[in-house]
């Protein structure tokens, strides 16, 4: 008995959580397949330096560049910054309950303010949970961009889900001032209710 007391504890303190550790797609990947194998990950995580290094070197300043599709497969890229006062990527993955938790807020947000020029994009890395992300962007009513995974995107995670940046009309990343355990302040670490999202966004958008 107390060891089912004990497990229901974990899992609701897990569900607290206003974001899931996580690194980037590679590493995610590689940790999922070798879970196993933790003794031989220390080849792995000797390579991430110059991985890092060529991604942070890949951003010219705090333009936001990127180039992909859509999960239908229509290209999308940094070009669509030029159309919106503000756009909002947000990086999740459908295993992290608070991203899922999030969605519809986003959703919400994005009906709301599009009017005002917000985009919201999401992007999701998990290439193999693709039934699970139709169940949950089915279940959400989503209908902003949700983008495919590439490798332009690494120099803004965090290592959590959710994660997200805001961008402006000239593609350049804004920074909001919020801070996360020592985190470059423009990634936006963790889930927001809608009146967060509400707070945070409005002062970028036009009248």
């Amino acid at each position: 008995m107390k060891r089912y007391l004990s497990i229901i504890l974990c899992i609701s303190m897990l569900a607290s959580f206003t974001a899931c550790s996580s690194t980037d797609k590679k590493k995610d990947d590689k940790k999922r397949d070798r879970i196993e194998e933790e003794e031989d990950e220390k080849d792995e995580e000797e390579k991430e330096p110059s991985e890092r290094t060529e991604q942070t070197e890949a951003v010219t300043g705090n333009r936001v560049t990127f180039s992909t599709t859509d999960r239908d497969g229509n290209p999308f890229d940094d070009s669509v910054f030029a159309d919106h006062d503000l756009t909002l990527i947000n990086f999740w993955e459908p295993w992290c309950g608070p991203c899922v938790g999030e969605i519809p807020d986003l959703q919400k947000i994005y009906e709301d303010y599009s009017d005002l020029d917000l985009l919201v994009i999401g992007v999701y890395s998990e290439e193999t949970m693709e039934d699970d992300v139709d169940l949950i962007l089915s279940d959400s009513g989503v209908t902003y961009p949700i983008l495919r995974y590439t490798s332009e995107f690494d120099a803004y995670q965090s290592g959590y889900v959710p994660t997200t940046i805001l961008v402006d009309r000239n593609g350049n990343i804004i920074d909001t001032g919020e801070s996360y355990e020592g985190i470059d302040s423009t990634l936006i670490v963790g889930s927001r209710t809608y009146e967060e999202w509400e707070a945070i966004i409005t002062p970028y958008l036009g009248e």
